[in-house]
């Protein structure tokens, strides 16, 4: 029997003892977050959930194909998405109330419907924060989005952001080595502290800790290596595409292999109230051609580097389109249909729920932002009883009340 490497290792770790009387198991990497957020509001009805037997005002102007599962259809610009999409769980059911940009955004990102009094942190300002790590916990690829920063939590639980264009030639991220100038500066500040007397407030016990993750980061060269898009092949970097997005979900599995515990990836512009066709297949590269690449070479490379063990991947957005083009050959908001993408680590492949013949709400099996997001978490091993506190103390449950798992998804 013929085995290559990835089945010798999983056979191999599977043995409870060697022969020498040795337990032998692979070493467990704790598991991480890449979220690709595709922030407008992607169309379900134009990527994941297409309906070519629908009349022209439903299925729209761009044509589907068929996925490597079987009934389901994709756009046609997602050739490469669409032969892997047997690796991936596809919820098409998930529906809810919040039509409005921040507070979609609110209820994806953080779990919690939007509150008056007070905004809930993101998945990545919980998750992973051990004591002692080098690399950031949660990171933001270019930059945080409104409602994935720390909420009611310490500021310094919120996300590093990278800055800049991730696709550009020559992308650094900047100011990550430490400046010449550094040990002047912190000799200053110390001064400063030292001249002020009064007992220290929380803000300056929150800026030192700041102080200390940045000293850690930029005084380990190893560590900032994983931020060097350079360093990849040239060839992997052409598999993503040489362009925001596909360096940018580079980036992320670079930062994810390296330990960063949550990536918050952001593509913006899915906005399309206006010639969706045009917005969706114009540009360079067009939108969906860009997802097309990402999110593909991101499956492929999690597989090839062992990672798709200890990686989750999720695909989302507020929410999706208005089944009906508008007169502007548009579609506007909907929050009543959208589909989600997940795949990697504890991410049982298959398609979970369906809309209806105009993909306007569920037809079968409506999922709640809030059930995902509790997926998300049984996914990683947070404990979904987890209880948060606020800064005067108030008990905040992680997973909203009454959200439950898509449990169909996830791996025993």
């Amino acid at each position: 029997m013929n085995l290559d490497r990835r089945s010798f290792l999983g056979q191999l770790a599977a043995l409870p003892f060697a022969a020498s009387g040795l337990a032998m198991a692979r070493p467990v990497r704790p598991r991480s977050l890449i979220l690709v957020w595709l922030d407008g509001g992607m169309s379900h009805l134009d990527t994941f959930d297409c309906k070519p037997e629908a009349s022209p005002e439903i299925r729209g102007d761009l044509g589907s194909r068929r996925s490597a599962i079987d009934g389901v259809f994709v756009s046609e610009h997602l050739p490469r998405l669409a032969a892997r999409l047997d690796r991936c769980a596809l919820l098409r059911s998930v529906s809810h109330g919040e039509g409005n940009h921040d507070r979609g955004s609110h209820l994806w990102l953080t779990g919690h419907r939007p509150s008056a009094v007070l905004v809930h942190p993101a998945l990545g300002a919980v998750h992973g924060h051990e004591e002692g790590a080098v690399l950031p916990p949660y990171v933001a690829i270019p930059a945080a989005v409104d409602y994935a920063g720390a909420g009611f939590l310490p500021g310094t639980r919120g996300p590093f952001a990278v800055g800049g264009d991730p696709g550009q030639p020559g992308f650094l991220v900047r100011d990550l080595a430490p400046a010449a100038s550094r040990s002047r500066a912190l000799q200053l500040r110390a001064a400063v502290d030292a001249r002020d007397g009064g007992p220290r407030g929380t803000h300056e016990a929150e800026r030192d800790r700041f102080v200390s993750m940045a000293d850690k980061l930029s005084g380990d060269p190893e560590a900032r290596r994983w931020f060097e898009l350079a360093a990849e092949p040239a060839e992997r970097r052409e598999e993503y595409g040489r362009n925001k997005l596909g360096q940018s979900c580079l980036l992320a599995r670079r930062l994810v292999q390296g330990g960063v515990r949550t990536v918050v990836v952001t593509d913006t512009g899915w906005d399309h109230h206006t010639q969706i066709k045009t917005a969706l297949t114009y540009g360079f590269p067009p939108k969906l051609v860009a997802l097309d690449g990402a999110l593909s070479a991101l499956l492929d490379d999690l597989r090839r580097t062992g990672l798709d063990d200890s990686v989750v991947v999720c695909v989302a957005s507020e929410f999706g389109r208005t089944p009906r083009m508008n007169p502007i050959s548009g579609r506007d908001h909907w929050p009543r249909a959208q589909s989600v993408l997940l795949f990697g680590a504890g991410i049982r492949p298959g398609v979970v729920g369906a809309t209806d013949a105009r993909g306007e709400e569920p037809a079968e099996r409506p999922i709640a932002p809030e059930d995902v997001f509790a997926t998300i978490g049984a996914a990683l091993g947070i404990d979904p009883e987890l209880v948060l506190h606020t800064a005067d103390g108030r008990p905040v449950r992680f997973v909203a009340e009454g959200a439950t798992a898509v449990h169909e998804v996830l791996r025993a």
